[in-house]
């Protein structure tokens, strides 16, 4: 529904706003032109309409409920504006007892003038002549009679609507007096303007052939000559209809001041969109729905990502939830709306055309069943540019009863339609912003899981006297697969140990800490270290599924300078001498994780005073620079020659920051992890 535009100024009664409140909206709507009265109750406010001259009122009321009683009382007896509810909070119910009280928007605070201009903007359409204009162009119409005798109708979108036998046509009429391409409507002004595309046998419009002509409402189109197709062209709206049209004595299913009402509904999807509470919203479009037809049953099924429709509301006439395992529905029916687009009204499945379709239908108990299609058109696709709108069937609203249905008039076809139109759009926004929500709440589980795994980290660093230990990890998503740790053994020796998981996120960050956890623990007991190596081995593949493995190096560095190592599949460290010469790392065995029965080696390696050893995952060696290369093994190993003689932690910071520049810019695929021991060797510290 295309909101409107306030171009003349009008008089406005604000009643029962706080202090806060009614100074902003005075100044603001003071600024804009328009006149701003003041009440400070219900009351006082009644007084002040009774001489007429207000269009429009700004009501302050706690919840949804106290204020639909409060639009009561103003009402009384007579006509009056449009009211405009400002409270702190309202759930579906509540809301649907505000429109039917005759609310034409809502508003919740804080208030700020953007939110005033656009709910002046939403009543507009609701004031006087004087107070404001529509700028929009009125919704078209097409209505004819199907097959069966239903009275049925195809909107007419602007900018142009074209009509023919090709299927590439929006109303593709498969007839032998109707041309390929034989008509179409588009828009002017603010009219439609009905165009002949040389047909062979011609457009009439009341009787007259024409070449091209504007449309009225009511006109009656015929395409094709004598034999073809005849249509009723109508732009008034489809509620309007409605409420002018119906005879208080024959509304079923919903009183006379409920159907006026109802097209106020439209104007609280706006509203519901904002609250975005899906469960309210589909109650609240459900309940309408059952009130508007005089159904027993309704019910929202929306798509699934696989493509398919679960039931996601379920709701009786006496506006009860229902419980999924109690209740049976025809499967047929929503699913061929769902996968055509068009809406299917079943009067009565005993009698007419493809009631043997429907015996398993029939067999639960069920004889009138309507069914139209969820379809959303989104504002503003980015994907055409050009403007044209692409519709998506996000589901259907479904409605039965076990009694034969009244027959269902264009009016109230059309306004199930409407209802389900804009439904589709409230139900849409309301998605998106549970996704934003779940999206936000997940954002924040992982900030804190990352928080926690990196306070299960060592401290960046550890100074044991006689080496002098640094660590720094960055993962490429919020937690990361990669671990290391040191820590204090008995014989004042240090534990040290580096590993990578196979896989990114959150299961290779639960693995990394299971592991980084059991080789601190394993490593206090009195056992060798390929022993103990096996053991975690063992441990992590009886427990897995096969489909991770962890890639880990495990040493001890003694006072001495011996320190025994495992390598289980990982990158060779590299230690680099005091005197420039390099060694690799290497014995150990497989990766951890696999076959629980591996066994493992140890070797022992001699540091001497001033000897450096470089930990680091396969990240820091395949971090992609802007050229696609990567930083690789032998650019790594020259940045760490090159700071060879520099304390640890500087060593750390620079070879970093070298891999960091090289990739700045690039997306990483891979966590990067990074540790350094610098030996001092034993005795006292210069």
């Amino acid at each position: 529904m295309e909101e409107q535009t306030m171009e003349k100024p009008c008089s406005l009664l604000l009643v029962g706003l706080d202090p806060a409140e009614l100074s902003l909206c005075s100044d603001h709507f003071s600024r804009s032109g328009h006149g701003v009265a003041a009440a400070l109750n219900v009351d006082e406010a009644v007084e002040k309409l009774n001489p007429g001259g207000v269009d429009l009122v700004y009501l302050r009321s706690r919840d949804g409920r106290s204020g639909a009683a409060m639009i009561t009382r103003l009402a009384g007896p007579s006509p009056f504006p449009p009211v405009v509810l400002v409270c702190d909070r309202a759930d579906g119910g509540s809301i649907l007892d505000i429109w039917r009280a005759g609310a034409a928007d809502i508003l919740f605070p804080p208030l700020t003038p953007e939110a005033l201009d656009a709910s002046l903007r939403r009543c507009a359409q609701r004031l006087s002549p004087r107070a404001g204009t529509p700028l929009s162009l009125p919704k078209g119409r097409f209505f004819y009679l199907d097959e069966t005798g239903e009275e049925r109708w195809v909107s007419v979108p602007p900018p142009r609507f074209t009509i023919g036998r090709s299927s590439r046509n929006h109303l593709v009429l498969d007839h032998g007096s109707i041309s390929r391409s034989h008509a179409e409507v588009v828009a002017q002004g603010d009219g439609y303007l009905l165009r002949d595309l040389d047909s062979k046998l011609g457009t009439c419009v009341n009787g007259v052939r024409i070449k091209e002509t504007l449309l009225a409402d009511g006109d009656e189109v015929q395409f094709g000559g004598a034999q073809g197709l005849s249509f009723t062209f109508r732009t008034a709206d489809i509620l309007g209809s409605l409420l002018g049209g119906s005879d208080p004595g024959r509304v079923a299913g919903m009183s006379m001041s409920g159907f006026r009402d109802i097209g106020k509904l439209f104007a609280a999807f706006r509203t519901l969109s904002s609250i975005a509470v899906l469960d309210d919203l589909l109650a609240l479009v459900v309940d309408t729905a059952i009130e508007l037809t005089g159904a027993e049953r309704g019910f929202i099924m929306l798509r699934e990502l696989d493509g398919s429709l679960q039931f996601r509301c379920a709701r009786s006439r006496h506006k009860h939830s229902l419980d999924g395992s109690c209740f049976q529905t025809s499967r047929r029916i929503p699913e061929e709306v769902h996968r055509t687009g068009r809406p299917i009204f079943v009067k009565d499945l005993d009698h007419g055309t493809g009631a043997e379709w429907h015996e398993s239908t029939r067999q639960i108990g069920l004889h009138s069943i309507s069914c139209v299609p969820l379809r959303y058109v989104p504002l503003h696709d980015e994907a055409n540019p050009s403007g044209s709108r692409c519709a998506e069937i996000i589901g259907v609203l479904y409605l039965d009863s076990a009694s034969v249905g009244a027959r269902l008039t264009s009016t109230r076809v059309g306004a199930l339609e409407t209802l389900a139109m804009e439904a589709a759009m409230a139900i849409y926004n309301a998605k998106l912003y549970k996704d934003l929500e779940d999206k936000r709440r997940m954002e924040e589980q992982l900030a804190r899981a990352r928080e926690i795994q990196q306070t299960l980290l060592p401290p960046p660093v550890r100074d044991r006297g006689f080496v002098l230990a640094c660590g720094w990890s960055l993962p490429c998503y919020e937690i990361g697969g990669d671990y290391f740790d040191y820590f204090d053994l008995d014989g004042d020796r240090l534990g040290f140990t580096l590993g990578d998981v196979a896989g990114k996120g959150i299961s290779a960050a639960l693995l990394a800490s299971l592991v980084q956890g059991l080789f601190s623990a394993q490593g206090h007991f009195d056992a060798p270290l390929e022993s103990i190596v096996a053991s975690i081995n063992r441990t992590l593949a009886l427990r897995g599924d096969g489909s991770r493995f962890v890639t880990s190096f495990f040493g001890v560095l003694s006072p001495d300078g011996s320190c025994r190592y495992v390598n289980a599949g990982h990158n060779p460290p590299i230690l680099l001498r005091r005197d420039g010469s390099l060694e690799q790392l290497t014995a150990g065995g497989m990766v951890l994780g696999l076959f629980a029965g591996e066994q493992y080696r140890s070797s022992c390696a001699r540091f001497g005073p001033g000897d450096r050893l470089v930990l680091f995952t396969d990240g820091a060696v395949d971090a992609l620079g802007a050229s696609g290369k990567e930083f690789g093994l032998d650019r790594l190993i020259s940045v760490l020659r090159s700071h060879a003689r520099l304390p640890a932690p500087e060593m750390l910071a620079l070879t970093q920051a070298a891999v960091l520049d090289y990739s700045e810019g690039v997306p990483q695929a891979d966590d990067i992890t990074l540790l350094v021991l610098e030996f001092r060797g034993p005795g006292p510290r210069p």
